[in-house]
């Protein structure tokens, strides 16, 4: 149904990319990723040239679950601060969606109503991604703190609150 939109983002990944990364560039609340560029330019065209799948309904919410909770431990594990890796997501959304919507020309109701489609979908899959990443990120700390501070499951059950992990 969407493969007009779709095909335009993944034909125009790399400019996308670009005008994300430069946002991340000056932005004062995404700092510690301006020393990762290259690793987020290659994570945002992975998300981009896969878009598709991401967003159909074929793709599970267990499917999203694992890859963006592995992604969620590996940011922590690179020093990167939960509220700039979620602040990185939502600019590339907002790059993403600025694109489509200043780029596309749309001359019928059944197009406006397939770039809603497209938005309802890209919204959805960000949230999940979003969601799962910060799960990932959490366990990979609360790990990190277990293996620092010799501590048991009880005890950093104080801080983080019992049942607060799934190991997706």
């Amino acid at each position: 149904k969407l493969s007009i939109t779709r095909n335009e983002i993944e034909t125009n990944n790399d400019v996308i990319v670009k005008r994300w990364l430069q946002l991340l560039k000056i932005d004062p609340t995404t700092s510690a990723y301006q020393k990762n560029v290259e690793y987020l330019g290659q994570k945002a065209r992975e998300i981009l040239k896969y878009l598709n799948k991401w967003v159909s309904y074929d793709t599970s919410k267990e499917d999203v679950g694992k890859r963006y909770a592995a992604e969620g431990m590996e940011t922590f594990r690179m020093k990167i601060p939960l509220c700039e890796v979620i602040r990185a997501m939502y600019l590339l959304r907002r790059t993403l969606w600025l694109f489509v919507t200043n780029e596309s020309a749309f001359d019928s109701a059944f197009q406006l109503h397939q770039m809603k489609e497209l938005n309802d979908r890209v919204i959805l899959f960000f949230d999940r991604a979003e969601y799962y990443l910060i799960r990932g990120y959490m366990e990979e700390m609360n790990r990190k703190i277990k293996e620092t501070w010799k501590l048991t499951s009880e005890e950093t059950e104080k801080i983080f609150f019992p049942n607060s992990f799934y190991k997706q």
